[in-house]
């Protein structure tokens, strides 16, 4: 007879928060999409391109489909701040836990939609349209964040060949974020998110150096 411990009912209350985080997440740039399709947010001609690569038809799918990574930075955001605190805060671990995982939900179905609705998962229009910057390393990264997550619920973080892989994906996440919104972003919202999210990143990296730096035993 199996036994339901402490750990699993945590970890069942951990997924039931990414499920309600992505969930609602989804929700909210689902509706968003919808009512903004009659708005030209967004260019149907890739940067510096001469010819649309998307179609008129398929401006509500854009607009998920930009929608869909500003909801992924957002939620990645807490989860990259949190990692440093995560081995000292047992509160800091399961909310960088859920928030990585809820950003992860968010930017598969980024994923599936760039790739399969709006180029018709032709993998030659997505390698050489110049919307996308980096494919190659998108999907790598997105095969190892999938890894990670699965690492994060089964196995113990204690491990240095964990954290070294942890800390590698991060740092390419927060990379790819970065130069995606920050840097390449199309719409000012894009860039204020893009520094918002660098911002809220640094300041982890202050609270955990400035942790380390507390006496010992100190609140």
């Amino acid at each position: 007879m199996t036994t339901w411990t402490t750990q699993d009912t945590q970890r069942g209350r951990d997924g039931a928060w990414v499920l309600a985080l992505g969930g609602a997440s989804l929700l909210a740039v689902f509706a968003a999409a919808a009512w903004t399709r009659g708005w030209a947010l967004f260019s149907l001609l890739p940067p510096g391109g001469g010819v649309a690569d998307v179609l008129p038809t398929q401006r509500e799918d854009l607009h998920r489909t930009f929608f869909t990574i500003w909801a992924s930075l957002l939620l990645a955001a807490p989860a990259l701040a949190l990692l440093p605190l995560a081995s000292r805060s047992a509160v800091a671990a399961r909310v960088w836990r859920i928030c990585w995982t809820a950003s992860l939900l968010v930017f598969a179905v980024h994923f599936y939609w760039a790739v399969v609705v709006i180029f018709g998962n032709d993998w030659q229009r997505v390698l050489n349209t110049p919307r996308v910057s980096a494919p190659r390393l998108d999907t790598v990264f997105a095969l190892w964040w999938c890894v990670d997550v699965l690492l994060a619920w089964t196995v113990r973080p204690g491990a240095l060949w964990v954290r070294v892989q942890r800390a590698g994906v991060h740092l390419l996440a927060f990379v790819l974020f970065f130069m995606g919104a920050a840097r390449e972003g199309e719409l000012p919202v894009s860039r204020a998110l893009g520094w918002g999210f660098t911002a809220v990143v640094v300041l982890g990296l202050v609270a955990w150096a400035w942790r380390l730096r507390r006496p010992a035993g100190a609140r």
